[in-house]
């Protein structure tokens, strides 16, 4: 396998403006040096609170906010080089889903014109044969032929949200990123949205950026997973093998919330003191450090980088301690040594 998708320190800061003149008093730190690599055919599930950039990130990567800082190629281009006509072009090989089945359809336009319009921006075909193609889209994500004709308030929100995943995938693309494109959703209704992205994954080779805060559904989905902490990933693994054990107290506070469906057990909860900082002024060094019980002084002064473990080189960890051997991975918790 080769990666489609390499990123490298990408940065998206906001200015925050003040006074009369409204010039740059502060920024917010939406997305602080963030690095990672997808490859071709895969998952990566994107996880983290509300407000920890993974919106920011995906909105990032297909240029719909220009990055602050870092580089982004995209099967081995440099996509923040391009120009407006190149862009356009690349952007058939990138597509969204969006969160929100009801508010990213247009409810003045048919389901037809919908989904017809990536052809029309991109020039492909002609009407009968668009057409054509808007029915295929429809059979491929299980809707009928007559809803070619009805408009979006129509149907329901897993309805709405098959239509959305038939827009991304219209033009072929090599990746689709979804961002929380099931958390809308019933339960029952999300199961079914996410066989049907696995199902077309098969048949269309496509790779997928999963944005997701249900670590639940990022499991079963993802081949791969990186977990966000105001604006910065603190681990990246395969997924077995971050939820088996995972190195970062955060990810082992994360994962130490989920329910157990088992009423004779009893789950340890690793409670996180204290409030997520603000992204406007982020603690130095480590960012979570504000909220971490094994933090030291060098956490408190110098940030620690995405490195892998010695023993498990699917692992990568930004973490002094861990790195040092203070801190032992575990399923339940950390364990400090010594």
């Amino acid at each position: 396998m080769s990666a489609l998708l390499e990123v490298e320190g990408l940065s998206k800061y906001f200015p925050i403006l003040g006074g009369v003149l409204r010039r740059e008093v502060g920024r917010v730190h939406a997305v602080d040096r963030v690095s990672f690599q997808v490859e071709q055919g895969q998952t990566l599930g994107l996880v983290g609170e509300s407000g920890c950039g993974k919106s920011t990130v995906a909105r990032a990567l297909l240029r719909l906010y220009e990055p602050s800082a870092g580089s982004v190629r995209f099967k081995g281009r440099d996509f923040l080089a391009l120009d407006r006509k190149q862009l356009k072009a690349a952007r058939a090989e990138m597509q969204m889903i969006f969160q929100d089945p009801y508010a990213s359809l247009n409810p003045r336009m048919s389901i037809g014109k919908i989904l017809e319009e990536p052809f029309v921006l991109h020039r492909v075909g002609s009407r009968e044969q668009r057409r054509a193609k808007v029915m295929n889209l429809l059979d491929r994500v299980g809707m009928r032929p007559d809803a070619y004709d009805r408009y979006p308030h129509e149907f329901s929100g897993g309805q709405r949200q098959r239509i959305g995943v038939a827009r991304a995938i219209a033009l072929e693309p090599d990746l689709v990123i979804c961002d929380e494109a099931v958390s809308a959703l019933d339960v029952s209704v999300q199961s079914q949205v996410l066989n049907l992205l696995r199902e077309l994954q098969r048949e269309l080779g496509l790779t997928y950026i999963f944005i997701s805060h249900d670590l639940a559904v990022v499991r079963h989905i993802s081949d791969r997973v990186a977990v966000m902490y105001l604006g910065r990933i603190v681990e990246l693994a395969d997924t077995d093998d971050l939820f088996a054990a995972p190195a970062h107290p955060y990810t082992q506070a994360l994962l130490a919330s989920l329910p157990v469906p088992d009423p004779s057990r009893r789950g340890s909860l690793l409670a996180l003191e204290g409030d997520v900082p603000s992204p406007r002024n982020p603690p130095p060094g480590c960012h979570f450090h504000t909220r971490c019980k094994h933090a030291v002084d060098r956490c408190r002064s110098e940030p620690p980088e995405l490195l892998q473990l010695r023993d498990r080189p699917s692992q990568q960890v930004a973490c002094h301690l861990v790195h040092s051997g203070q801190l032992e991975p575990g399923a339940a918790g950390a364990t400090t040594k010594g």
